[in-house]
C-alpha cells in the first residue's frame, strides 16, 4: 500500500467516478517527452539581458493550476530569473491532456517565456479535483516522466491559499 500524507493510516483508493485510462503511453508521445527533456536541458542559463526581455512576469505564475476533474498532471520544477534564483515547484494538470506530456507542454512555455531557468517535469501521476466537494487527491504515475514526488504535490496544492479548507491527499497506488 502506498505511503500517504494525511491524519489517516491507509492509503486512499484512487477516487472513485474516475474513468479507467483510455491512454497510456504511445511512441508518439514517448518521442515527444524525449523532446521535452531534451529542450529543457537548455534551460539551465541565461543572461542578465534574457533575463530582462522575460515576456511574462515570472511572479504571476502560479505554483498550482489544476483543472477540475480528474486528469493527467505534472510535477515541474525550476529556478526564477532573480539573482539569486530560486527553485520552485509547479502542480499542473489539464483538461482533455491524453498524455503528460499535453499537460507539461503549455506550461513549461509559459515559465520559458517568463525566463525561468533549469526547468525540470520530475514527473506525473493523476490529480482529481473535485472543488464543490473541497477534495483533491493525488496518485499514480506517468509512463513518460516517471512517477510524482505525490507528498510534494500535496505539500504545494495545501500551501495554496485557494486550496486552504480542502482535503487533499495522496497516494503512489493507481493510474
Amino acid at each position: 500500500m502506498g505511503k500517504t500524507n494525511d491524519s489517516s493510516d491507509a492509503a486512499p483508493a484512487p477516487p472513485t467516478g474516475v474513468a479507467a485510462a483510455s491512454h497510456t503511453t504511445s511512441a508518439e508521445d514517448q518521442a515527444n517527452v524525449a523532446a521535452l527533456k531534451a529542450r529543457l536541458e537548455g534551460t539551465s542559463t541565461a543572461t542578465s539581458a534574457e533575463n530582462d526581455a522575460a515576456d511574462a512576469p515570472y511572479d504571476q505564475i502560479p505554483q498550482v493550476e489544476i483543472d477540475p476533474g480528474a486528469h493527467k498532471y505534472v510535477l515541474i520544477s525550476a529556478h526564477t530569473p532573480t539573482d539569486p534564483p530560486k527553485k520552485l515547484h509547479f502542480v499542473v494538470s489539464k483538461s482533455g491532456a491524453k498524455y503528460h506530456a499535453n499537460a507539461a507542454e503549455p506550461f513549461v512555455h509559459r515559465l520559458e517565456e517568463a525566463g525561468y531557468r533549469d526547468i525540470r517535469v520530475t514527473g506525473g501521476g493523476r490529480i482529481n479535483h473535485q472543488p464543490d466537494q473541497r477534495i483533491v487527491s493525488i496518485f499514480g504515475h506517468s509512463y513518460g516522466f516517471g512517477l510524482a514526488d505525490h507528498k510534494l504535490s500535496k505539500q504545494i496544492v495545501e500551501e495554496d491559499g485557494r486550496f486552504v479548507g480542502f482535503s487533499v491527499d495522496w497516494s503512489n497506488e493507481g493510474y
